[in-house]
């Protein structure tokens, strides 16, 4: 999906309960300083896990089921389905974000293969373009 498809959208109250989720407040604005302190926080209280793999559990790439898994079932998850999550949040927050396929850099300096990894690309008010990824493990915090 990039930002020019409609997402399904979270209810007011889903935002609220994902952003309980994660510590955080609705911010005032959807400047680069409150997509900051949104990634920082979900960085520190959604962990990367993959066990829905390991278990055989199905992966459902929805926005509503992950959200229901992040916030709800108070799970975490892998690149896909928490970034898919957080974009879902940013867009009902009044960010654009566009999905973008992503590689990983391996140890012994190749990149992987194409869609071994999502990240995002989140456009705030003031035009600001930023790269924003919740779903890698140990990540920068900024």
């Amino acid at each position: 999906m990039n930002d020019h498809e409609k997402s399904e959208g979270l209810t007011d109250a889903s935002v609220e309960r994902y952003l309980e989720r994660v510590g955080a407040v609705r911010p005032q604005r959807a400047d680069a300083g409150a997509l900051r302190e949104l990634h920082l926080r979900h960085l520190l209280t959604v962990p990367f896990e993959n066990l829905s793999i390991h278990l055989g559990q199905d992966i459902v790439l929805d926005e509503k089921a992950l959200v229901d898994k992040v916030v709800g079932a108070r799970r975490g998850g892998f690149c896909y389905e928490l970034n898919t999550a957080f974009a879902a949040l940013l867009r009902a927050l009044g960010y654009r974000v566009e999905l973008l396929q992503a590689r990983v850099l391996g140890p012994d300096g190749r990149v992987g293969i194409p869609y071994d990894h999502m990240a995002l690309l989140v456009e705030d008010a003031d035009g600001g373009r930023w790269l924003a990824d919740v779903g890698f493990g140990d990540h920068s915090h900024h």
